[in-house]
């Protein structure tokens, strides 16, 4: 554009100053008929720019025709950028309008918020998950809004991998919170409400507790007759297999039952465990003295204990963690098998740590491994027996000591789980205490 302009305008100059050199031959005075050519050029341009600069201010469409002589190409050129700009920007709007449509029927609230923490967008769901107002609460810093301890705690943290339950504003609501980091320092606050899925997992865990306790009562009659009638000496032959095959069966049913209801206590639990020093040392002792009573069991059983590190937490429930992870290395490894148990303590709390030779588990079911019932191979289970629930006890007594489970596995090659304790519940055995034999 600026080249044409250029190129045009130099070669009317250039006619023009012919014209004026050759008036000024032809009638005299050739510097005055420059000069006059001069301040009409200047006119010229003056004025052809102040009406450029005034179509441009003021906005307004006009041909390529507004513009005369060596500013047309200009104007053609001007109203080309102006239209192109136009249509984007008739794209740019209709998107917006189409993502603030999408969002607004979204069930899952959405709030965008800066590096400050501060509300720069946020859909309708959000306001009515959050109770907020879009109008209102844009440019306030989200924790001045949504005050519960948890999610202050959450943000924090600045460990977003991990979604946060929590109770929402409106009476009897949960929310589930996720921050998602992007762009320039940006965040996106998703927030779904799990009203109906925390009731239906509180009807499923209030049903459960009551069959279970329902249960024992009947289990323990029938229970009581079966043994009765397995001591009754006139018993006939042909009933004395039935009758043991119950007992087994009912003693399977009351370890299940035992189960439920200890996994039914950790889920109900709304606090976390006490901070009463529990000997583990002498625990996981006594564990390996039962062990190595088994009829059956693998050949090689080691523990390598420190004697001084104790935990704080409730004793019931971390016997609960060993004993549940001992049963199941012992359960699944064969008799020409290792087992190995470690206790010990570093910078970052107490460790528990199960290493066998059995099954393994394949890398796509870990983390299904904690589940309720959930097993690696149904059949081998039968035979060896177990609830199905130890895992899922394991996982719940943890968490509310504040650790977590860490599993390490292979196929055919065995199987590591971890228990680690935060440093904050570990506590070292005074000097002159000795741990018991």
């Amino acid at each position: 554009m600026g080249g044409s302009v250029v190129s045009v305008l130099a070669w009317r100059l250039a006619a023009f100053t012919v014209v004026a050199i050759t008036l000024g031959w032809v009638f005299g005075g050739m510097l005055w008929w420059l000069l006059v050519l001069a301040l009409a050029i200047v006119v010229y341009l003056v004025v052809s720019l102040q009406i450029l600069e005034q179509w441009l201010r003021t906005g307004k469409r006009r041909s390529a025709a507004t513009g005369t002589g060596v500013f047309a190409p200009i104007y053609s050129d001007i109203i080309q950028l102006k239209q192109r700009a136009r249509r984007r920007k008739k794209r740019f709007h209709r998107l917006l309008r189409e993502v603030r449509e999408s969002t607004g029927a979204m069930h899952d609230g959405g709030v965008i918020l800066n590096a400050e923490l501060e509300i720069i967008w946020l859909n309708e769901a959000a306001e009515r998950l959050l109770a907020l107002d879009a109008a209102r609460d844009q440019g306030q810093h989200i924790t001045n809004l949504v005050r519960h301890p948890a999610f202050v705690a959450y943000l924090n943290r600045q460990q977003y991998a991990e979604k946060l339950q929590m109770p929402g504003p409106n009476r009897g609501t949960h929310l589930s919170v996720q921050l998602i980091p992007y762009g320039n320092q940006q965040k996106l606050l998703i927030v779904q409400d799990i009203t109906r899925q925390v009731r239906l997992e509180n009807m499923r865990r209030d049903f459960v507790a009551n069959a279970s306790h329902e249960l024992r009562s009947p289990l323990t009659v029938v229970g009581g007759y079966l043994e009765s009638l397995a001591d009754d000496q006139d018993l006939p032959s042909a009933w004395q297999e039935p009758v043991g095959e119950m007992q087994r069966q009912v003693r399977r049913m009351n370890s299940i039952v035992h189960d439920l209801i200890t996994l039914s206590r950790l889920e109900a639990a709304e606090r976390e465990a006490g901070e009463t020093p529990v000997d583990v040392p002498a625990m996981l002792g006594l564990l390996q003295r039962e062990a190595l009573a088994r009829p059956t069991r693998p050949q090689q059983i080691e523990f390598d204990v420190d004697g001084d590190v104790l935990v704080r937490g409730e004793e019931q429930e971390l016997h609960s963690v060993f004993s549940n992870l001992l049963n199941n290395a012992l359960r699944f490894t064969p008799s020409e098998g290792h087992v190995g148990c470690r206790w010990w303590r570093d910078e970052n709390g107490a460790h528990f740590s199960i290493a066998d030779t059995g099954i393994g588990i394949p890398e796509e079911l870990i983390p299904r491994i904690t589940e309720r019932f959930f097993r690696v191979d149904t059949g081998r289970a039968r035979e060896v027996g177990g609830t199905g629930l130890g895992l899922a006890i394991v996982k719940h007594a943890l968490l509310r000591h504040g650790g977590r489970l860490e599993i390490v596995s292979e196929p055919g090659r065995g199987s590591t789980f971890i228990c680690h304790f935060p440093a904050a519940r570990t506590v070292l055995r005074p000097a002159a205490e000795t741990v018991s034999a």
